[in-house]
C-alpha cells in the first residue's frame, strides 16, 4: 500500500513538473516558431522578388534592375547542397562567360541565352513554379526597338572605349577645299600682320586725335 503513495505521489509531480515546464516553455517556443516562419517567408519573399525581376528584365539585360537582381543571385539563394548549390553554379557560369576577353558574336550570344535560361530555370523549380524552358524562351515580349537600342548602346559603348585607349580613330574625309585666296588679299592680310606686330612691339605710335573744345560747343 506504502509502495502505491509513493509510485502516485511521483507520477504527480512528474505530472506538475510537465504542466509548469509547458506553460513558462510553451510561450516562448511560439514566438520563436513565429520568428522562424516570419523569416523563411521574407527569405523566400526577396528570392521570388529576384526570379521576378530576372523574368521582367529577360529583354533588358542592361538595365539597372536586371543587373541588381542578377547580382543578387548568390546572396540570396546561397548554399552549397542540392538546388542552391545547382542555381549557384548556374549563376558562377553565366557570369563566367561574360569575361572580358571573350569575344561576343553570333556563338557567344546563343551560349549566353542558355546559360540565362538554364539559371532561371533552376530558380523556378526551387519556388514550386511549373515553367518549361521553352516558355522561359519565347513567352516574352519583347519589341523590336528596344533590342536595336540595347544592341545600339552596346556598341556606342565599346566604341567610346576603344577610341579613348587609342584602339580606334574617327574616319574623316574633306569633301572640299577652301576657295583659293587672291594675291591682293593675301597682301592686305600680310601688311595688317606686320603693323600689328610692329606696334605691339613699340615700333610704330597710334595716332590719337583729341577734338577741339571750341569745335565741340
Amino acid at each position: 500500500m506504502a509502495n502505491a503513495v509513493v509510485v502516485a505521489n511521483w507520477t504527480f509531480k512528474i505530472a506538475d513538473v510537465a504542466i509548469i515546464f509547458a506553460t513558462l516553455i510553451g510561450p516562448i517556443l511560439a514566438v520563436q516558431a513565429q520568428k522562424w516562419l516570419e523569416k523563411g517567408r521574407a527569405i523566400n519573399d526577396r528570392r521570388s522578388a529576384i526570379f521576378r525581376a530576372l523574368m521582367a528584365t529577360r529583354t533588358a539585360r542592361l538595365s539597372p534592375g536586371h543587373v541588381e537582381a542578377l547580382n543578387a543571385v548568390p546572396v540570396e539563394f546561397y548554399g552549397d547542397k542540392g538546388k542552391l548549390k545547382q542555381i549557384n553554379n548556374a549563376w558562377k557560369s553565366y557570369l563566367d562567360h561574360h569575361a572580358p576577353d571573350t569575344i561576343a558574336n553570333e556563338a557567344w550570344s546563343q551560349k549566353r541565352e542558355d546559360l540565362y535560361i538554364d539559371l532561371l530555370l533552376l530558380i523556378s523549380e526551387y519556388l514550386g513554379y511549373d515553367f518549361s524552358r521553352s516558355q522561359l524562351t519565347r513567352d516574352v515580349y519583347n519589341p523590336q526597338a528596344h533590342g536595336e537600342l540595347e544592341n545600339e548602346q552596346t556598341i556606342i559603348r565599346k566604341g567610346i572605349v576603344k577610341l579613348f585607349k587609342g584602339e580606334l580613330a574617327i574616319p574623316m574625309a574633306v569633301t572640299e577645299f577652301p576657295a583659293t585666296v587672291d594675291e591682293a588679299t593675301f597682301d592686305n592680310q600680310a601688311a595688317l600682320a606686320k603693323l600689328l606686330t610692329e606696334w605691339l612691339e613699340g615700333q610704330r605710335a597710334v595716332k590719337v586725335e583729341i577734338p577741339n573744345e571750341d569745335a565741340a560747343k
